[in-house]
């Protein structure tokens, strides 16, 4: 919706691209929502009075979710008598700050009109998608948005509280939604002023858009996993444009999987919401001489927190679908193996609501938007040295040899000692993913130089390596499940026990030569720097 049209005030501050939209989107609690419009805040910043309206909405795609699948959204919306069509482009969202291109175009029917987008590149890009497949109503939206238009100092941001549902056929969810969308300014506010609300209000960066939760809907399925995305750079890049990118893509891969995290149904969820955990301490870790000390043990303690309580249940789920499985399918109708699974499930049933719990607290919320205020502020500019200012603006590539190598010798320092014992496997195993991080967040500076293959026989080793680590984590999921069932039949379990210590000894065991393997081809691959 044009932001005029809902008034506020032009003056001279400098616009944000109307073909740009900029949003940081909250959920709440229906009484949050209630308490947030009389915020004193709120009051001191507004520019005139609220303005609510009622929003019907219709979002269409192919029956194939064609348009969905290329992250490109179309809608048309009614407004009072207006209709307004909608296409929005591929979309970034860190932190629940949304960015993607938007046209709109106004339209005198309830069905959208390709012909009338006013982008000839656009209108062609809709065309070859759909593939002249007819478009169809997949899902819709009804809610009622009360608007704010707010103004500190040279930023301006609509304040907008969405109330209703989605609908796609019989199934319906409700929307209980805050969108902060930017008009003019810097980004960053908006996240200053979310924290500022969330001193007194339940606040949470939302994880997914009305669209994505319309297309789950419709789809009768839950909130997906997302895998991370390559951070995309110019060879030529500045250091703190790498940084950047690369702290901001990790935020975005693990926030982007907190809902699927916490329904608990998809493993993958958790899976990949803790290596993007993973990839933001690594990132981190990686520029840590150049970054404030104070911000970085904050937001390392915080991740680490987190990290803790997503390994809890990954590792549960490891071994549930893994050797537990196994063993069970090799020993069908073992009552002792049965209760040892039943004990299982609900140890990762609780580690899953300890990971729910994570999820919807204040505290995570907080670590999310002031990480990624401090990403949109470039925080690690304010209270830099001239010295290390220059140093943020030079080209990355010195920086990204000489951090790579340092890795590398490591790894090769250590490796002669990864079969004395489990902890110098763990410890090679770190090792390798911080090379790993480190040159996907720096591999578009060398492009051409083979690091799509030195990356894969990174991986590969790693992967091996976590298959060895999995047995020593059994061994101690074991003994837990043991102390949990007590005395009672205990040499049944401590018999059905020894079955899955013994499966999982002989699954070590080819993971042992899977790990030679890839490691003679890991020493025999090329450096890409």
């Amino acid at each position: 919706m044009p932001a005029d049209t809902w008034g506020g005030h032009r003056g001279i501050l400098a616009r944000v691209d109307p073909h740009r939209e900029i949003e940081l989107k909250l959920d709440a609690s229906l009484e949050d929502l209630r308490r947030l419009q009389r915020h004193p805040l709120v009051r001191s910043l507004s520019q005139g009075r609220a303005v609510t309206r009622t929003l019907e909405s219709v979002y269409y795609d192919t029956e194939d979710h064609d348009l969905a699948q290329a992250n490109v959204g179309l809608r048309v919306r009614r407004d009072r008598s207006q209709r307004v069509q909608t296409v929005k482009g591929e979309r970034s969202a860190s932190g629940g700050l949304f960015e993607r291109t938007e046209v709109e175009v106004a339209i005198d029917r309830d069905e959208p009109d390709l012909s009338l987008i006013p982008d000839p590149q656009l209108r062609a890009r809709l065309a070859e998608i759909a593939d002249g497949k007819p478009l169809v109503a997949i899902f819709s939206t009804e809610f009622r948005r009360t608007r704010r238009v707010l103004r500190k100092g040279e930023t301006e941001w609509t304040l907008d509280i969405d109330v209703g549902g989605i609908a796609a056929g019989e199934r319906q969810v409700p929307v209980h939604e805050v969108e902060l969308e930017l008009r003019a300014g810097d980004p960053a506010q908006l996240f200053d002023f979310a924290l500022q609300l969330h001193e007194r209000l339940d606040l949470r960066p939302a994880a997914r858009s009305k669209a994505e939760r319309g297309y789950a809907l419709a789809r009768g399925e839950g909130a997906g996993s997302q895998s991370t995305r390559r951070v995309h750079l110019e060879a030529d890049a500045a250091l703190e444009d790498v940084f950047g990118a690369a702290l901001s893509q990790c935020l975005a891969h693990f926030t982007a999987n907190a809902d699927c995290a916490s329904e608990g149904v998809d493993p993958e969820g958790v899976h990949q919401m803790r290596i993007g955990v993973r990839r933001a301490r690594a990132a981190l870790a990686l520029f840590e001489p150049l970054l404030p000390a104070d911000r970085v043990h904050f937001f390392r303690s915080e991740l680490r927190w987190l990290g803790r309580e997503l390994g809890s249940a990954r590792d549960l789920d490891v071994f549930v679908r893994g050797v537990l499985a196994d063993s069970a399918h090799h020993r069908p109708g073992d009552a002792a193996l049965e209760r040892l699974r039943g004990e299982a499930l609900a140890l990762r049933a609780e580690c899953y609501d300890g990971v729910r719990a994570c999820i919807g607290s204040r505290r995570y919320a907080r670590v999310v938007l002031e990480l990624g205020g401090w990403i949109h502020a470039r925080g690690w500019l304010a209270h830099a040295s001239s010295e290390d200012a220059l140093r943020w603006l030079q080209p990355a590539r010195a920086f990204a040899e000489t951090e790579l190598d340092r890795r590398h010798r490591k790894i090769g320092r250590i490796a002669d000692q990864r079969d004395q014992s489990d902890a110098a496997r763990h410890a090679l195993r770190i090792e390798l993913k911080k090379l790993r991080y480190a040159s996907e967040f720096f591999r578009d500076l060398y492009r051409g130089h083979g690091a799509k293959r030195f990356l894969r026989r990174v991986g590969r080793v790693q992967s091996a390596l976590g298959r060895q680590n999995d047995v020593a984590t059994a061994e101690q999921i074991l003994a837990a499940l043991l102390a949990r069932l007590g005395p009672e039949r205990a040499r049944e379990h401590d018999r059905a026990a020894g079955f899955v210590e013994g499966w999982s000894e002989r699954l070590a065991e080819n993971a042992r030569r899977e790990t030679e393997h890839a490691w003679d081809r890991f020493e025999r691959a090329r450096a890409f720097w």
